[in-house]
């Protein structure tokens, strides 16, 4: 899919249609009878059942003649242990990048909304026994509070987000490609970052305003289109959660009936929409 915010293409690149069920697991609440309760969630979010559509994707902005990819999913071949969902991958997202007509040398810009290993993946490719740049003509951005944190291997989180600052971080800074950057970066004049800590401390979304018109690429402040529903909801995978509930209830709030395009990181297709206020909550309209 793709879409037009005044001057500004944004393409969308999926590496895998199957992240429901570890999505779901991680809401606790979401159950499927919980999500058959929400009627207009059904076909494009959860299936007859009650079961969550979700994807692992990227997205490509094309704008001011750069471009910018936002986030790199999980990469192949990594080593996830503790997610043997997403262990030793063996996708074809580069295939899919190239089908857009923008090859890995053309990239001008890496930009990874948090470093969660779904996030930074294909920062690097492996090559002999060494991970090597994708990407070898991006500058990599990576938000300093963000970097900060996972610099220090914190002991309460999952091993496979360790791993990933290891293969997919780390060669990066190494190879000299990494600029380490504040929350509120304005990346050119169509894109800026928003900071909406809370999923993980130094988490930012991508805001793109071109002639008139906005969109927002949530990243992981929201996960699921239930979470408009039930914002107040936990996730297990936040690293601070409360955090995280206040970020979404105060991003709902502000993009709610108005004109900014919400895509969703994680949304399966359509994947963007706008957010409704729908009583005390939201729903998200496409």
């Amino acid at each position: 899919m793709k879409w037009t915010i005044g001057e500004v293409e944004i393409l969308q690149i999926v590496e895998l249609q199957d992240a429901g069920s570890l999505i779901q697991s991680t809401i606790k609440e979401a159950t499927p009878e919980r999500m058959r309760e929400t009627d207009w969630l059904y076909p494009n979010f959860i299936d007859e059942a009650g079961n969550f559509k979700s994807f692992v994707q990227s997205f490509l902005i094309k704008s001011n003649g750069q471009n910018i990819l936002i986030d790199t999913c999980n990469g192949n071949a990594k080593t996830r242990t503790d997610l043997p969902e997403w262990q030793n991958l063996d996708t074809n997202f580069i295939q899919r990048l190239r089908s857009t007509g923008i090859i890995e040398e053309k990239i001008n810009i890496v930009l990874c909304t948090h470093l969660h290993c779904d996030h930074v993946g294909w920062n690097t490719k492996l090559v002999g026994d060494s991970w090597i740049p994708t990407f070898p003509k991006a500058k990599y951005l990576f938000v300093e509070k963000e970097f900060n944190y996972w610099k220090q291997k914190p002991e309460k989180e999952m091993q496979a987000d360790k791993l990933a600052f290891a293969d997919s971080v780390n060669p990066i800074v190494q190879a000299g490609l990494a600029k380490i950057i504040k929350a509120e970066e304005q990346i050119n004049n169509d894109i800026r970052l928003l900071p909406t800590f809370g999923h993980t401390p130094g988490h930012v979304s991508i805001v793109i305003e071109s002639k008139g018109e906005k969109a927002i690429i949530s990243a992981d402040f929201i996960h699921h289109p239930c979470q408009f529903a039930y914002p107040q909801w936990k996730m297990d995978a936040d690293v601070l959660p409360n955090e995280a509930i206040v970020t979404r209830k105060k991003m709902l709030t502000k993009i709610a009936n108005t004109n900014t395009l919400l895509i969703g990181s994680h949304f399966s297709n359509p994947v963007a929409g706008k957010v409704i206020k729908a009583g005390k909550n939201y729903m998200f309209r496409v």
